[in-house]
């Protein structure tokens, strides 16, 4: 199982979220991480449905919980 989105993954995740962070709704600009919702530590895929454009900052307080 792949573990990383791709690049056109990303690109869609950036799209779908209206260029803003799930969470805190800042905008993503250049720096954005794309999530799984899912984590996949916990057997979330990496698939489109189990992502999402977050902040590096509101990624790193997510960590490996559900969201």
């Amino acid at each position: 199982m792949k573990r990383f989105f791709s690049k056109r993954q990303k690109i869609y995740l950036k799209i779908i979220s209206g260029n803003f962070c799930k969470f805190c709704k800042k905008n993503l600009v250049n720096n954005f991480n794309a999530d799984h919702i899912k984590p996949f530590s916990k057997n979330g895929k990496t698939i489109l449905k189990n992502g999402q454009s977050l902040c590096r900052q509101c990624n790193l307080k997510k960590g490996s919980h559900y969201a």
